[in-house]
């Protein structure tokens, strides 16, 4: 497959002593799914941002879809990518979910009579189109955030970055997201980075970067990563729950093949049972 990003011995520094993001180099496939996990503190969100433009690197390469990330081609990568960001509540601007989701395209002057289609087709595809009208204050913070998502998606970009989407949100928001996020994942168009401390949801990715002090520390297919618990746990980070199930139950003399995902953890136990 194609990279649709490229990044090469990337730096960036707050306060040019300590390295925020430090020779970090890693490739994005067109079409894929990645998860960027680390500690707070880590570097994930800073590299969000210098993908996006937000803040200048201090040296190193960053290619969006094939253009170099420069001062001249800074716009026409930002049309490329679209950003939901951690706290839904900071992200509205209309009155209402409809006036919301307008925003962006009013202001790439998309014609009126293309924009109610345009709203309707993103609103339905988050499951949002019955609270159109409604005021974004009266949504819970999964809705909030679908919202969010659907003013981004209506700017059709190539790529879709979620800075910390679901930290701010409680497990039934999560789990909406999440949700939506893997929905999206079907469609080979959309690039999906996921800035993220769950480690549920890394499970759920084509690729996942461990990040830890401004470095990429780990890289690879989620289900070898997160085998690796030692390596893991140093750097603060936490295993899925269907490996700490299988854990608890080896304990108990259930010996189980080894799986980070909770479906592949039924589908273990099912064929246990089947045995016995």
């Amino acid at each position: 497959m194609t990279s649709i990003i490229e990044v090469k011995n990337l730096e960036f520094s707050y306060d040019n002593h300590n390295m925020a993001v430090d020779h970090v180099s890693f490739s994005i496939e067109q079409g894929s799914y990645t998860t960027i996990v680390g500690h707070n503190g880590s570097g994930k969100s800073t590299i969000a941002k210098l993908l996006m433009g937000l803040l200048e690197k201090k040296s190193g390469e960053i290619v969006i879809d094939g253009l170099d990330l420069t001062q001249e081609n800074l716009q026409a990568i930002r049309n490329r990518i679209g950003i939901v960001f951690q706290n839904p509540d900071n992200q509205f601007i209309g009155s209402t979910v409809r006036d919301d989701i307008a925003f962006g395209l009013e202001n790439h002057c998309v014609a009126q009579d293309k924009m109610d289609n345009i709203i309707n087709e993103f609103a339905e595809k988050v499951k949002m189109t019955p609270y159109l009208n409604s005021e974004p204050t009266k949504l819970s913070g999964g809705q909030k955030q679908r919202v969010a998502i659907a003013g981004v998606l209506a700017m059709k970009p190539k790529i879709l970055i979620f800075d910390e989407a679901t930290s701010m949100l409680d497990p039934q928001g999560k789990d909406e997201i999440k949700k939506l996020i893997r929905n999206l994942h079907e469609d080979e168009t959309i690039t999906i980075i996921s800035i993220t401390h769950d480690i549920d949801e890394v499970s759920k990715s084509d690729e996942v970067l461990v990040m830890d002090k401004g470095h990429v520390v780990m890289a690879g297919k989620p289900e070898d990563i997160l085998l690796k618990e030692k390596e893991l746990v140093s750097i603060k980070l936490d295993i899925p729950f269907s490996l700490k199930m299988q854990k608890a139950l080896k304990r108990q003399g259930v010996y189980l093949k080894e799986t980070t995902t909770m479906e592949g953890l039924v589908e273990e136990l099912c064929q246990y049972n089947s045995k016995k």
